[in-house]
């Protein structure tokens, strides 16, 4: 009776014990977020063709497409910094709604839209190596045991807040890919946390008229800001193991 299930399965049972669900629609996901890479990169090549020509409006819708191009790339798996590109697209000069609070959402909802593609992205991406044996072995560990428990309290609002907070918390996210957790809800609570996050980037913006060479300074002090997060989460999970 008080045997564990790796004492009584077999090598095989084992590893579908601790193997993540099948992932259905991967191949969609990626023919959907191709096309949605190809559609800002057409629209891009266009409106700047239409800058090029002398049409100066366009230079604003230029950058907010580019803006969601690059966000749509921002992930762990390609960690760029996501900042700079929200209050450009937000300043003046660069702004493609001159007034003040609608700019700042049509900015901040872009941006978060484009966020949530990227991650879901890397949702899929990460999700296929988790079905095989690098993400079985990950899942036999005690920090895993440990970390999904605590990852189980509260997955959505643990999500929205990692999405809101300017410290990347990659192993969040990491654990929501693991558990197979509700892609539509991962999404949700991704676009609700980062959407306030890019609200206050871009309101700044606006509100202080930057130019880019603020923007610059403050994009290199959140870079900074983030690795001293790094560090401190390394040196807290070699404390507990």
């Amino acid at each position: 009776m008080g045997d564990s299930v790796s004492e009584l399965a077999t090598p095989a049972e084992q590893s579908e014990v601790f193997a993540a669900p099948p992932l259905d629609g991967q191949r969609l996901w990626f023919a959907i977020f191709l096309a949605w890479m190809a559609g800002l990169t057409l629209a891009s090549l266009v409106l700047l063709q239409r800058f090029d020509a002398g049409y100066d409006a366009m230079r604003s819708a230029w950058v907010l497409a580019l803006m969601c191009f690059y966000l749509s790339l921002c992930n762990s798996i390609v960690p760029l910094p996501t900042a700079w590109i929200v209050l450009l697209a937000a300043s003046p000069g660069y702004a493609l709604v001159e007034e003040p609070i609608a700019r700042t959402l049509l900015v901040a909802s872009c941006g978060a839209f484009a966020t949530v593609m990227a991650n879901l992205n890397e949702y899929h991406f990460l999700g296929y190596f988790a079905r095989r044996r690098v993400g079985e072995k990950i899942r036999r560990t005690r920090l895993y045991s440990w970390a999904a428990r605590w990852f189980d309290r509260a997955p959505f609002q643990l999500l929205t807040f990692v999405a809101f907070i300017p410290i990347p918390v990659d192993v969040v996210r990491w654990l929501a890919i693991l558990r197979r957790y509700s892609r539509l809800k991962f999404a949700a609570a991704y676009f609700l946390g980062r959407w306030p996050r890019y609200v206050l980037f871009a309101g700044c913006s606006v509100i202080f008229a930057l130019t880019p060479l603020q923007i610059l300074f403050i994009q290199v002090g959140l870079v900074i800001l983030a690795l001293g997060g790094r560090l401190g989460w390394s040196a807290l999970r070699r404390g507990y193991r």
